[in-house]
């Protein structure tokens, strides 16, 4: 064997395996990650079927029919002006929450107004001006229940909200 034999052999030796990697690397990680396909059950039990785009578009058509979502906004309230968000509760729902400003605190009101009341009742659950807010609130009655904040600064102030629990329709007012 001549040393311009072994460079060949090993050129097609390495070939040979990029390829059987990339086989591999197809049928575990790209086929059901991608294509919602899992020959071998490892990309089940990895979790990546769950990024198929098949499975990711199930996602927000569930969330708008469901009882039981989980809900993220960013909410930015310019200075001087104030943001409402709301969630639609039925009678009994309990929602979890929890936001968080960039920094600045902002005054809060945690409240919920029946449906089709025209005479403006609404039921304050916290009032408050801090920077950030962990709780839950059980719906006394079937309406709209979210926050209000107010941002009295001369600064934009941005939140994130999380929120989880039994609603319907979150939307920014």
């Amino acid at each position: 064997m001549t040393n311009a034999q072994i460079p060949a052999k090993q050129l097609w030796l390495a070939t040979l395996a990029a390829f059987a990697t990339g086989l591999l690397t197809l049928v575990i990680v790209i086929m059901p990650a991608e294509y919602n396909i899992d020959p071998t059950g490892i990309g089940t039990q990895l979790g990546l079927t769950a990024l198929s785009p098949e499975k990711l578009n199930e996602a927000p058509s569930a969330q708008s029919n469901s009882a039981n979502m989980d809900g993220l906004t960013t909410l930015i309230i310019p200075a001087g002006s104030g943001k409402e968000f709301k969630l639609e509760v039925t009678e009994g729902g309990q929602v979890d929450f929890e936001w968080i400003t960039d920094g600045a605190s902002i005054y809060v009101d945690t409240h919920g107004e029946p449906f089709n009341d025209p005479s403006g009742y609404f039921k304050s659950y916290v009032i408050a001006t801090t920077g950030e807010m962990k709780g839950s609130f059980t719906a006394p009655f079937a309406g709209t229940h979210g926050w209000y904040f107010r941002n009295d600064s001369q600064q934009d102030i941005t939140i994130q909200l999380f929120f989880e629990g039994q609603y319907e329709n979150p939307h920014a007012m």
